[in-house]
């Protein structure tokens, strides 16, 4: 009897300790968009990939946090965010003056320029300006792109936003828009790499258009977090992990500030 009395103190003591604060951390929730191959999507075996996925993860890894990242569609992402659903937009996205007043951000990651992707068969010789008066694509509630592409062939431009790069080139492909503006890393690794597009003009990297580069995301009042995530982002990027993230999905280095 009495064995059985010890057996069961020690099961219930054991028990108390599995579910300490230190063996039960509270995961940071991490959203990212999955939609942006060779940035993130979904394997075939139903996994999260990508650029910015190994990159959230080495960062996790380096701070010893225990991340819980899942696919969030970029048209909820930031109602996720403000609703606490994730607690960082993993997706790295553009620091703009409007975003910066309402949410933290990280230190900056990378650079991206904004180039506008054609058929490989469409006439360019007459450069941007030729694409005034025509309907452009881009990514639905990206404020930076919209703010591009008027400051680029007026503000009276037919913009129309997609969820995805594939819908939008798809309607590239159906002649229903001229041209699809997007960053320029991303057009260059998703479509211009099968040889049926091209870019307009060379990407471009003026910082009142593509601002300071691109960071993670936070709500209002997260300066522990946003700190936490910036002491592993330094380590992250000192010991050249970023580089070797980027030559895996993407080819190439990046500059950072």
């Amino acid at each position: 009897m009495i064995s059985k009395v010890t057996a069961i103190l020690f099961a219930t003591a054991a028990s108390a300790i599995s579910l300490s604060p230190a063996h039960a951390q509270e995961a940071i929730k991490i959203g990212i968009d999955a939609s942006y191959k060779p940035n993130a999507w979904v394997s075939p075996n139903g996994e999260l990939t990508g650029f910015e996925v190994d990159l959230t993860k080495a960062v996790c890894a380096e701070i010893k946090e225990n991340c819980e990242i899942s696919n969030v569609p970029w048209d909820g992402i930031w109602t996720a965010l403000d609703t606490s659903t994730i607690d960082m937009v993993g997706t790295t996205v553009t620091v703009s003056k409007t975003r910066l007043e309402k949410y933290d951000a990280s230190r900056v990651i990378y650079k991206v320029g904004y180039a506008f992707l054609v058929p490989a068969d469409a006439d360019i010789s007459g450069g941007i300006p030729s694409l005034k008066g025509k309907s452009i694509g881009t990514i639905v509630g990206t404020e930076p792109y919209y703010v591009y592409i008027k400051a680029m062939l007026g503000d009276d431009t037919d913009i129309r936003g997609y969820d995805s790069p594939d819908a939008a080139v798809l309607d590239l492909d159906a002649g229903r828009i001229a041209a699809f503006m997007n960053d320029g890393q991303q057009l260059q690794y998703q479509f211009i790499s099968t040889g049926k597009y091209k870019l307009v003009e060379k990407p471009n990297f003026d910082s009142k258009f593509v601002g300071a580069g691109r960071a993670w995301f936070f709500r209002k009042g997260s300066k522990e977090l946003v700190d936490k995530f910036n002491k592993g982002l330094d380590a992250v990027i000192a010991s050249g992990k970023l580089d070797e993230i980027g030559m895996k999905y993407l080819n190439t280095k990046f500059t950072t500030p």
